[in-house]
């Protein structure tokens, strides 16, 4: 596809693509005529070398309605037209008959393809092209649910409307079907298939853990009796395509809804806990402000239970999963007043981090014996407007390694802290840069699997421990356990990976506390010989208050402080679904 820079032209020299109207049922154009009005083109209209439009109609009508004379466009040019306007409709919200047109045009575009005896279209990494799977991956749906969606249209076309109106789901409307025409087994040919498998089982004679063993490749809800798994799989991988759309920050924000949704608590606990955040008098007045900056002492408290969890919820954007292995939770507080300034986890360190190991330079022995001597900063968080206007949260990030915070690691699990390593939320802009405790080992490396919601996560984890014990329990031995345990299910649900694999990159940050620890994690001194860092003995609360002061002097001077609170208190579910439809998801909510 070659794009051209965005121009002007007339509206009067476009035109409407038929093959659209076609395909897609007709919407209101209320709000797009006002958007228009409010704000302008924000997008231009995208054409074809003939002014024919493949991304646009909306817009293109809408102009008309406000009597435009001309628009912003881009010209692009593609191979095939059709094929191109269903894909700038990609993440359109449809109906399931608008997919179904974009199913039959796709097909018929395909076969056209494949007709022509064209090797590249035939061999796709050096497979044979199938039109199903081909167009399945167009529209962003599994194979499965578009074969269903094919089989209601197929048998009994008046249930898509019922699937439209919202009175049945695709997967019912599936049943409805599959129980009246698509179960009738002719005799015949269950004659035959008993025949034949009785004649393989005299000649063989295999075991019935073989023939369990052959089942659960082929059949892996008929091993277990699992009721509906067919359905239950389908159910999965839908979910799955719909995260698949989310980016970084949405799957974020997604996850954080999930949990706030499940937090079943006391409210008058939540109410009290809001009330007990670190805020300036009045922001707004800089002597008196700069005054409270000057006088914050922070205190580190161990802390568990119910008030720690609330607190984590509730001012941190990314959802709270407890690590395994060790872990102690802490609540930082400003000594006069006891307000909460932030949180602060600190865990059992990844087995294995490639930068981080190149930086100690440790090799498989000693790395496993030194693994006890260094921890992972697993949350690290200032409360707002504490970590906007002062810097609240470098002030965390040099707490987390603080004296206290090893002294209380020692105490609970015997072992001197000799480093600490932690991750950024996004990429390598993060607040661990320009500490004098952290330095950056660059960015993380490798992949991930999408991991689905808790509901559907445990229901298949628990499937798999029953019915395939010994793997999980190799799974669950290892590293990244859940990430293991989800490439069992993928296998044995026969769930392509890679559809749903992720680039699993986090800016990477360690923190020296000894001059000489990493000689001693190598195995090359004793725990006696190190020797702390310089500026881990310093008084970096000094350095914080100067940068909390410049930052915060910045923003009154520029006019842009921000007064309010976070606090998690509820995501209205009406907006969040409003909010995922706009990217063309229907279903995560």
């Amino acid at each position: 596809m070659k794009q051209h820079s965005n121009t002007k032209t007339k509206l009067s020299l476009i035109s409407a693509n038929k093959t659209n109207d076609d395909i897609y049922s007709h919407t209101d154009l209320s709000d797009l005529v006002l958007s228009l009005q409010t704000n302008g083109q924000l997008e231009p209209i995208v054409l074809n070398k003939d002014n024919v439009i493949l991304s646009g109609h909306r817009r293109y009508y809408s102009m008309k309605q406000l009597d435009w004379t001309e628009c912003d466009v881009r010209y692009i040019d593609v191979e095939n037209d059709v094929v191109a306007l269903i894909e700038f409709n990609r993440h359109r919200i449809k109906s399931v008959n608008d997919i179904l047109n974009e199913s039959r045009y796709l097909e018929k575009e395909f076969k056209k393809l494949i007709g022509r005896g064209r090797t590249a279209t035939k061999q796709r990494e050096g497979k044979k092209m199938l039109t199903i799977i081909e167009v399945s991956n167009k529209l962003g749906l599994s194979t499965t649910q578009l074969k269903k969606i094919k089989s209601i249209s197929n048998y009994e076309p008046s249930l898509i409307n019922e699937i439209d109106n919202g009175e049945v789901s695709v997967n019912q409307a599936y049943q409805i079907v599959r129980q009246k025409y698509i179960t009738k087994t002719n005799d015949d040919d269950k004659e035959i298939f008993n025949r034949k498998l009785t004649q393989l089982l005299k000649k063989y004679s295999p075991s019935q853990d073989d023939i369990k063993d052959v089942m659960s490749r082929i059949y892996p809800f008929s091993v277990s009796n699992i009721e509906n798994g067919e359905d239950k799989r389908d159910e999965l991988v839908s979910h799955l395509d719909n995260l698949k759309k989310l980016d970084e920050r949405e799957i974020v924000q997604y996850r954080k809804y999930r949990e706030i949704q499940s937090l079943d608590v006391n409210q008058q606990l939540v109410d009290k806990l809001k009330q007990e955040l670190w805020t300036p008098q009045d922001i707004f007045n800089k002597e008196q402000t700069i005054n409270e900056i000057k006088n914050i002492k922070p205190v580190i408290e161990v802390s568990n239970g119910d008030e720690f969890d609330i607190f984590r919820m509730k001012i941190h954007s990314m959802e709270w999963v407890r690590s395994p292995g060790r872990l102690i939770t802490l609540l930082v507080r400003n000594e006069s007043d006891s307000k909460l300034l932030g949180v602060l986890t600190i865990a059992s360190d990844m087995l294995s981090v490639e930068n981080r190991d190149s930086y100690i330079g440790w090799g498989e022995r000693e790395r496993l014996r030194g693994l006890k001597h260094l921890a992972v900063v697993s949350s690290c968080v200032a409360t707002q407007p504490l970590g906007f206007n002062f810097l609240g949260s470098k002030l965390l990030a040099t707490l987390s390694t603080s004296k206290i915070v090893r002294d209380l690691w020692k105490e609970k699990y015997g072992d001197t802290l000799v480093g600490l390593t932690t991750t950024s939320l996004f990429g390598q802009f993060s607040m661990y840069n320009s500490t004098r405790v952290w330095k950056s080992l660059g960015e993380t490396k490798g992949t991930v699997l999408l991991k689905p919601d808790d509901n559907y996560y445990d229901y298949w984890k628990d499937w798999i421990k029953e019915n395939y014990v010994e793997e999980y329990e190799h799974a669950t031995s290892k590293s990244s356990p859940k990430q293991n345990v989800l490439g069992l299910i993928f296998k044995y649900l026969g769930i392509d990976k890679k559809r749903y694999m992720s680039e699993h990159r986090k800016g990477l940050y360690f923190a020296d506390i000894y001059k000489n620890g990493r000689e001693f994690l190598c195995d090359e001194i004793s725990e006696d010989d190190l020797i702390v860092n310089d500026r881990f003995d310093s008084d970096l609360l000094d350095w914080w208050q100067t940068k909390a002061i410049k930052r915060y002097t910045k923003l009154y001077d520029e006019n842009r402080l921000d007064e309010n609170i976070l606090w998690y208190d509820d995501l209205n579910e009406n907006t969040v679904k409003s909010w995922f439809k706009a990217r063309g998801i229907e279903e995560l909510v």
